[in-house]
């Protein structure tokens, strides 16, 4: 008897579940009364710049973890553990707390104790006041991975070739997010980008010899 397939889970899982959702809105709203806080100057000095590098910190490392396995998702040299991973629906989750993360990065800037920048400035690549040009790979490295995140839960819709297609911009938007964070970034995370490029790249590369076709013998 043919064994029975195990549903994945499609599209992005952050909304999928009563659970997942609660634990959002838990977030959003702490997130929200810290941003009321840096807006009312009320707390130390540096509480929205030590938000910005939090949360842009932790959206890179979940993006990070999501570009490198996703490379590996569909092959056949994917590991039983990361199918299963899958499956729960955890790689949606993670990228979509990625966006939600680097969206909240970015609203800190507009709240910044020493330079305050507009919503329109933090949404617009290159009108930036402050580091433009890194501030602009932030912007467009998040619009990429919302490409990614929205594609995903449009998927059933959207033949398999136009998925594909949109799915593949994590690639360039994990790379303008590193830039980003390297030309950006104040803190000393050199070696953090570097492991995280390292990671991708590898990934990738095992992706692409498990492509290639098998010589005839």
């Amino acid at each position: 008897m043919t064994p029975r397939p195990v549903p994945v889970r499609g599209g992005n899982a952050l909304l999928d579940d009563l659970g997942n959702t609660l634990l959002t809105a838990a977030l959003l709203f702490v997130f929200a009364g810290a941003y009321t806080l840096c807006w009312l100057h009320v707390g130390p000095h540096t509480l929205a710049w030590t938000l910005n590098r939090a949360t842009g910190t932790a959206a890179y490392l979940l993006l990070t973890v999501t570009t490198a396995t996703g490379a590996l998702l569909g092959s056949r040299i994917a590991p039983p553990w990361l199918t299963r991973a899958q499956q729960g629906g955890w790689h949606g989750l993670a990228s979509g707390f990625a966006l939600v993360l680097g969206a909240l990065h970015g609203l800190f800037l507009t709240v910044d104790a020493q330079s305050p920048q507009a919503l329109a400035h933090v949404l617009v690549p290159g009108a930036s006041t402050v580091l433009p040009f890194p501030v602009a790979l932030g912007t467009l490295g998040w619009y990429g991975l919302l490409l990614v995140v929205v594609s995903t839960r449009l998927r059933p819709r959207l033949s398999p070739r136009v998925w594909k297609a949109l799915h593949l911009t994590a690639y360039p938007a994990f790379a303008a997010l590193t830039l980003h964070g390297m030309r950006a970034g104040s803190d000393h995370l050199g070696g953090l980008y570097g492991a995280a490029v390292a990671a991708v790249l590898f990934t990738f590369g095992l992706r692409l010899l498990a492509e290639r076709p098998a010589r005839p013998a």
